[in-house]
């Protein structure tokens, strides 16, 4: 799968601690390779963000991308549930 990153995502990976980009990137190569792997817990947004998905890196932190139909997917935003619907 080819991904793009949008400059939101860019910026708000950098700003996480060293050990969560690692947690982040992992998440990444196995989205890559799996998108519906179980432990991403993959599902449609609803309300204002449909047509977006989002998969689980950890319990509470989470990526928002959208999925193209050629296969590739923007990541468009990371952060705990708060920050991205709150």
């Amino acid at each position: 799968m080819f991904l793009h990153y949008s400059t939101r995502f860019k910026k708000s990976f950098h700003k996480r601690p060293e050990w969560v980009r690692e947690l982040v990137k992992d998440r990444i190569r196995l989205f890559e390779v799996d998108p519906r792997h179980p432990l991403l817990d993959d599902h449609p947004l609803g309300g204002k963000l449909t047509g977006l998905r989002s998969f689980s890196i950890t319990g509470d932190l989470r990526v928002q991308y959208e999925p193209f139909s050629d296969g590739s997917a923007r990541l468009l935003n990371l952060g705990t549930h708060s920050e991205l619907y709150g």
